[in-house]
């Protein structure tokens, strides 16, 4: 099963690395560079899933359109990340 959500990823210049968010999952990461951020990201995003369909069976957070959270991060880097999750993962 593959989950894809938008993120926006904002520069930190006091510390010199991207916040990222998901503002769907209120869920955030970092990293030093874009590229490792969005990395990073799918991690999470992915650890995210595996755990709500341990704990629910489902991932319930149905997330916003790109289109949707480009429009409300005019000024900001909006990308999708994706996470790719087996079907076999059981309920507890």
């Amino acid at each position: 099963m593959e989950y894809i959500f938008p993120a926006t990823f904002y520069k930190d210049e006091e510390n010199d690395n991207f916040i990222v968010a998901f503002d769907d999952l209120r869920l955030f990461c970092q990293g030093k560079t874009v590229e490792e951020a969005f990395f990073i990201a799918r991690k999470y995003l992915k650890d995210y899933c595996k755990l709500s369909l341990k704990m629910y069976g489902e991932v319930l957070e149905r997330p916003r359109t790109f289109i949707e959270a480009r429009a409300q991060h005019k000024k900001d880097i909006v990308m999708l990340v994706d996470a790719e999750v087996k079907n076999n993962i059981k309920k507890i």
